[in-house]
């Protein structure tokens, strides 16, 4: 008898940790896909802040986007992960990706270079 996954309770919020254990982020949203007929299918885990915010309230999460953008860091975001790189799920979600590899790491080193710039940061 396969073992069941409670979506909500096993993946959402989870931290996310790559292949090698970096963390990535927490699992913010649960993408499923519906279509006509069949039953629905888990596609993806969305990380990032525009995602919860949504979660929180709508307004919230739409702001959060145009923060982003305005900011410049909305390219790719948010990361998702398809679920079929899903690696394991226990205290955490592991999956099948490198941090380094992703826009997770790529906003990391924007925001380290503009916080590095402030007057007082080094």
């Amino acid at each position: 008898m396969a073992a069941r996954l409670g979506l909500i309770h096993d993946v959402l919020d989870k931290e996310v940790v790559d292949r090698h254990g970096r963390e990535m982020g927490r699992a913010d949203s649960i993408v499923i896909a519906l279509r006509p007929k069949r039953q629905p299918q888990v596609t993806a885990i969305e990380i990032g802040p525009a995602v919860l915010a949504y979660r929180v309230q709508p307004i919230f999460g739409r702001l959060m986007s145009a923060l982003e953008h305005a900011l410049g860091i909305d390219e790719g975001r948010p990361l998702r992960i398809p679920f079929g790189d899903v690696l394991g799920i226990s205290t955490h979600v592991k999956v099948d990706r490198a941090y380094g590899e992703t826009v997770a790491a790529a906003l990391e080193q924007r925001l380290r270079a503009w916080v590095g710039s402030l007057p007082g940061s080094s």
